[in-house]
């Protein structure tokens, strides 16, 4: 695994996750391509976008937050558009 080293301080970066939470459910977050498009029922429609989820490392040393969205993943099922 390579070496993370912070753009801000060149300290040592360590691997983590933000956390969304919702409906007494954990889930790592998400990007999804493209802009916000509302929804009325659910706040925002994510039909048919590409999603990925999203690494986080953090800065041991200043705690500056650096994400990836890397792995791309499903699309939620279709009662969570």
């Amino acid at each position: 695994m390579a070496e993370h080293k912070c753009s801000e301080c060149g300290g040592e970066m360590e691997e983590g996750f933000i956390l969304d939470r919702s409906y007494g459910t954990r889930l790592v977050s998400s990007w999804v391509k493209g802009s916000p498009e509302p929804s009325f029922w659910l706040g925002l429609s994510v039909k048919g976008k590409e999603f990925r989820t999203v690494q986080t490392w953090r800065c041991v040393q200043c705690g500056f937050l650096k994400s990836y969205a890397v792995t791309e993943v499903d699309p939620p099922s279709n009662w969570e558009y």
